[in-house]
Formats: C-alpha cells, structure tokens, sequence
C-alpha cells in the first residue's frame, strides 16, 4: 500500500502526551505525511485532539480507525502490553505501523507482530528517535571510520530528571518494566547504533522508590560483540540529571554534553585521529525525522530504519537485564 501523490495517510491510536507533543505535530508538517484519523476509547478525546491537529476523522474505535481505507499507516502509542495485538490487527488490515517502544513487554509478543507483518507485506517500524537527534549518525560514522581507534568502553545517562513513573506506566501488566521501557531502551539502542554492533551480554541492578513496584532506577552494563564495554544510568528519580554520553576509543573519545533527552541543546566533543572538533547540536527535531524517513520507506517500498529486527533485539535487551537483576547474574543474550 502506498500513499496517493506521495504522500502517506496517517492514523494514530493512543492519544497522549507523545502523540500530541510530537508525533501529531511532526504528521502535520511533513511533507510526506498527512493525518487522516485518530482513535481512543474516549470519544470526547478524540475529537478534541483531532480538532487540535486538523484530522478529519475522530473515531472511539481502533477496528474503526483500521476499516478507514484512507489510512495507510498507523501510529501505536497505547500502553506497552497492547501494542502486540495492535500491531498484528494493523498488519492483518493491511497497514503499515510505526510503533512507540517498546515493541511488546516479551520477546514472543514481538516476534508475533514482526511476523505478522512480514506475512501482510507492510512495513514496521518503532520509535527509537535518539538515534536522529542531531549529531549522532555523524558520531556512528567517525567511530566507524576509526577516528577516535578501536571502541573500549562507553558511558551513558539517560534520565528526564524526578519525573516518577505515573498512571499505566507504573502497572507491570501494562508496562513490562519500569524506567528500563520508558527511557532505558533508548539507551542501549543508541548504542548499538553508534557503535554499529551487537550487545552480547548484560548486568544490571535495579530499584524502586517506595510504593513502586516497577524499577525507577536501572543501572546496566553491556559487552558488545567487538569487545566493548558500556556503562548506562536511567532514572526517574534524580532531580540534577546530566544527560550526557561519552565513548571512549583506543585513540581519542567523543563527548556529547546535553544530548540524550528529546528537546535538548547541546554540544558534540571530538578528539581523535582528525584533531579536535566541538559544535552545537540538538534533539529538538528527531521526533519529524522519524516519522518522515519511516513514511519515505514505505512510499519506497523498503525496510524502516530503525527497523523490526532492531525492535526485537531492543526486546532481547530489556529482558536480558531483567533477568539479570532478578537473578543477580550476568545474562549472555543468546541464553
């Protein structure tokens, strides 16, 4: 299925924070992008937010929003353990889905919808958008060019400051996990990314604020493929965070200052085989970039990039750490 003139018909389930701080906005604007329809259970809502964001069609009904022959392409930005099922009914009506992450709360639910898509022919992507933020895929490139050696140990904070968890994300039926779903899966995708390489083993320790059944606080460490070592911090619970990455090569190292959260400016450090560099950069338009490169792949007919194989393994990941801290072990992934 492909969008008339170039354009791809856009529909969204899910009507919360994300969805109308960015994904809405970013569908209006693009140029390859158009927003034909919004759906929630309460109908009130979805008129408001379809009032605000010029969609012509306000249902109360996902197989509804599904039914509409001018959406081609659907945006799931529901609580965590729906987002299998919505997935596979998406592709089952022949749509092509972009997903907020993650992509199911178990591996098996991800791969159910991987495979459901991969049988109806439509694209699946998910949003990692810190892989867009600005100066990262320049970052992927001088580490792949050696310019700072051979990659020996990353560090990584990741944290949007004392913001607890609240609402549906604090319910492990609905969540899976706590921080390590809401931001932690941004994190180790990143890394993945930059460092263009496989996490094979995994530590990690967790806690939670009182009252708090889902971890608020998830530090991980990582051993990619190549030999490398990352250090990730997520929390919740931090009022003085330091959104800050650094990787640390055999001859040099690249810092990024003010760079792991959505709507940041900051600045990207270089000093390596090439000398030493240092510009502004931001993340306030990743969220467009996003859902443009998503709508401009399935208009091509090729594969999303950040694509259904990097949604699974971002699954692997969290389950992996989880299982590390509940069993106080180090986790190889291919267990």
């Amino acid at each position: 299925m492909s969008g008339a003139d170039g354009v791809l018909g856009w529909g969204i389930v899910g009507l919360g924070r994300v969805a109308n701080d960015h994904i809405a906005p970013a569908i209006t604007a693009l140029p390859n992008s158009s927003l034909v329809a919004v759906a929630s259970r309460d109908a009130t809502r979805a008129a408001a937010f379809a009032e605000r964001h010029g969609a012509p069609v306000p249902l109360d009904s996902y197989p509804d929003l599904l039914a509409n022959p001018a959406v081609q392409a659907v945006y799931i930005a529901t609580p965590n353990s729906l987002h299998a099922d919505q997935v596979v009914a998406a592709a089952d009506a022949g749509k092509h889905v972009l997903c907020d992450k993650p992509l199911a709360t178990t591996v098996a639910e991800a791969q159910r919808a991987i495979d459901a898509c991969a049988r109806a022919g439509v694209g699946l992507g998910v949003t990692f958008q810190t892989r867009n933020y600005d100066g990262m895929a320049d970052m992927r490139t001088l580490i792949g060019a050696g310019q700072i050696g051979d990659v020996v140990v990353a560090q990584l904070e990741m944290s949007p400051g004392r913001t607890l968890l609240k609402g549906w994300r604090t319910d492990p039926s609905l969540a899976g996990a706590g921080v390590m779903n809401n931001v932690g899966v941004h994190g180790y995708d990143l890394l993945r990314y930059l460092l263009d390489d496989e996490i094979v083993e995994v530590s990690a320790m967790l806690s939670s604020e009182p009252g708090f059944e889902l971890d608020t606080t998830a530090l991980a460490l990582l051993r990619f493929a190549g030999g490398a070592l990352a250090y990730v911090n997520v929390n919740q619970t931090v009022p003085d965070h330091q959104p800050d990455l650094v990787i640390y090569g055999a001859s040099g190292r690249v810092l990024g200052r003010n760079v792991t959260r959505p709507n940041l400016a900051g600045t990207l450090t270089v000093t390596g085989t090439g000398g030493a560099s240092e510009r502004p950069v931001s993340s306030a338009t990743a969220f467009a970039t996003t859902v443009g490169d998503f709508a401009d792949a399935v208009l091509a007919g090729r594969d999303p990039s950040p694509s259904a194989l990097d949604a699974l393994v971002s699954v692997r990941v969290t389950d992996a750490l989880e299982r590390s801290a509940r069993e106080r072990r180090v986790v190889r992934l291919a267990e």
